[in-house]
């Protein structure tokens, strides 16, 4: 019976363990802490890097996304993915809960956008201006 003991308490911990430090959370985001984000000029989202500590969040560090989801003039071969994922000045994207698509102090003016995220109602893409 004691030897259950330990293959119970790894199989409840497989959960926790979807996702980790310096995975991708997003098309152009990495689980990294906010602190270190924020040095590199990137931008850290909440929810998208669950069972981590609270620190720990997505972190995308430029303005990625399809092309007709930015409402400026687009800049290619900044981004990697071709035509389809172009740099947007002065804008930053991720995909996730729309709820989550709110003003904060380095983004401003979100906006939920429909049909480029993969996935369905729990996962949509949020742009907004980026004031880092």
């Amino acid at each position: 019976m004691l030897a259950l003991a330990p293959l119970t308490l790894l199989l409840a911990a497989l959960p926790a363990l979807s996702l980790n430090w310096g995975d991708h959370c997003s098309t152009e985001g990495k689980c990294d802490s906010t602190g270190r984000c924020a040095e590199t000029g990137g931008y850290s989202f909440p929810g998208a890097c669950p069972d981590l500590p609270d620190d720990i969040r997505c972190c995308i560090k430029h303005g990625c996304m399809h092309p007709a989801a930015c409402p400026v003039a687009v800049e290619y071969g900044r981004c990697p993915g071709g035509a389809d994922n172009v740099y947007c000045p002065g804008y930053r994207a991720w995909c996730g809960p729309p709820t989550d698509c709110v003003d904060t102090q380095f983004n401003t003016n979100p906006v939920v956008l429909h049909g480029f995220c993969p996935g369905g109602e729990d996962n949509k893409l949020c742009r907004f201006t980026y004031n880092g």
